[in-house]
């Protein structure tokens, strides 16, 4: 027992108090009672020293003591000269943004970067690991200051105020609205006002003669958006496609078919073919039009009555009519008023618009 006294006496030229002393290899624990404490005193101009093993540490009460000096020490990061705190450079609304700040940690750890204060133009985003902000500049004329704060890997941090300057650009400038379209500038963008028969979002659709697709070949109107009232045999609305092998055929007075163009749009042309053989086909007929599928209204020639439009001669010949004023509908009935004697109102349609 005296030859371990003397070697701790060696190791803590003090008094060692305590109620717990174990030597498990490689690890040397010392530990008090309850409510007692854990005293290293050296004598006069002595030392205390704890020198763990290579690649070990000194734990007080779970605490890692080397990582917590470590930490005391440590230095907050630093902005670097390149970072300058201002602007970070102006922008032309819709250019790309791409700029970076930078900080560096003394003690060589990695840093992190997080927006604390402040906004970013709108389109842009920071990347909380390289500090670089990148996007696409607003269309707004606006200064932008924010607070970033670069962080190290123990909690310390520094933070940078800086600016981004917006300025905005007449979208117009290039003219981008066709065929006469009038452009007006607009946040984020410009809006087209088209003229007569034109339509798109940069006026680039002529109305008259642009499908919305009830055609064989296209099909952009589905089966379920077209529908009939009266329908001879087994001829459905669905087979009443332009250039289909087919046809709808109605049953005679009070038929109708109706295309459903799931949304409202504007209607300028109407064009018919009969029914695919000699014996069916539509004279004349009467268009109605309604944005909600209940209420219908036709659409009137110059004297304020029923349009009347001629049909096909034959079952194959397809005839179109340009509306004299386009209407706003979601839904488009033909109402067939006289047909080829020898059989049925046969229809196949197509719709033109914007």
């Amino acid at each position: 027992m005296a030859t371990t006294i003397f070697v701790l006496l060696l190791v803590f030229p003090s008094l060692v108090f305590g109620s717990f002393f174990q030597i498990d290899y490689p690890n040397v624990n010392i530990s008090a009672d309850p409510g007692g404490d854990l005293t290293f005193e050296a004598g006069t101009g002595g030392d205390v020293i704890l020198k763990p093993g290579q690649g070990g540490t000194v734990y007080i009460s779970g605490t890692d003591l080397r990582k917590f000096i470590e930490k005391v020490k440590s230095l907050p990061p630093v902005w670097t000269k390149q970072s300058v705190h201002g602007t970070l450079g102006t922008f032309l609304s819709g250019s790309v943004v791409s700029v970076s700040v930078q900080a560096v940690d003394p003690d060589g750890g990695n840093i992190t970067y997080q927006l604390v204060s402040g906004h970013l133009p709108p389109g842009t985003n920071l990347n909380a690991k390289t500090g670089r902000i990148t996007g696409r500049a607003p269309d707004v004329d606006a200064t932008y200051t924010f607070t970033i704060r670069a962080t190290d890997h123990h909690g310390k941090y520094a933070d940078g105020s800086f600016s981004i300057d917006i300025r905005e650009r007449d979208q117009c400038l290039s003219h981008p609205c066709q065929h006469g379209g009038s452009c007006t500038d607009g946040f984020n963008g410009f809006n087209c006002t088209c003229g007569q028969d034109y339509g798109g979002s940069l006026c680039e659709t002529n109305c008259p003669t642009n499908a919305f697709g009830v055609t064989n070949s296209r099909k952009k109107i589905p089966d379920a958006q077209m529908s009939a009232h009266y329908t001879y045999t087994t001829q459905s609305a669905a087979n009443g496609r332009l250039q289909s092998s087919s046809g709808w055929i109605g049953t005679g007075a009070g038929s109708w078919l109706q295309v459903d163009l799931g949304e409202i749009k504007k209607v300028y042309t109407v064009a018919t073919q009969g029914f695919r053989s000699s014996s069916y086909y539509t004279l004349t007929y009467n268009v109605q039009y309604s944005a909600d599928g209940n209420n219908f209204k036709y659409i009137e020639d110059s004297t304020g009555g029923h349009k009347t439009f001629a049909g096909s001669a034959n079952y194959d010949t397809v005839v179109k009519h340009y509306l004299t004023q386009p209407v706003s509908a979601r839904f488009v009935r033909f109402l067939p008023l006289s047909w080829h004697s020898g059989g049925n109102p046969g229809l196949r349609v197509e719709i033109y618009g914007c």
